[in-house]
């Protein structure tokens, strides 16, 4: 019987041995990878630095996303520029050239007239950066 009591000490002691106390990860427990270099407004910087790591990690990841709308590497363009908004149809989520009227910029910024909350949602808000990245990409017209 003494055997089989310090088996779960044991088991408890390897367990709590491999709990490590956070560096490097995010709130999600996945490690951080920091990009280099700065942010740019083109879709490449802006998928590595915000759709990959912050929508798509959080929710808008395959084909369960919501509303369709996957942010992934390879298909995040294609379900953003010049598809109409699930939520409000007469929006494009992404209008080349007019980041104002972008739907993906109203859900960002948590303008009044978006259905449902402010994206990332129950996350920070992107930083004044991270949006001017996005709203300069769109103004250039949301090039591949």
């Amino acid at each position: 019987m003494r055997v089989e009591h310090r088996w779960p000490l044991l088991a408890f002691a390897l367990v709590g041995g491999c709990v490590g106390d956070g560096t490097g990860l995010d709130e999600f427990g996945r490690p951080v990878r920091t990009p280099a270099g700065p942010l740019a407004p083109t879709l490449s910087s802006i998928q590595e630095r915000i759709f990959s790591p912050i929508c798509a990690a959080a929710c808008h990841t395959g084909a369960s996303a919501p509303l369709g709308l996957a942010l992934d590497a390879g298909v995040a363009r294609a379900n953003l520029v010049g598809v109409a908004s699930v939520e409000q149809p007469a929006m494009l989520r992404v209008r080349p050239s007019q980041p104002d009227s972008s739907y993906l910029i109203w859900k960002l910024e948590g303008r009044a007239g978006i259905t449902g909350g402010r994206m990332p949602l129950g996350l920070a808000p992107l930083t004044a950066e991270e949006l001017n990245a996005i709203r300069q990409w769109i103004a250039a017209g949301a090039p591949d």
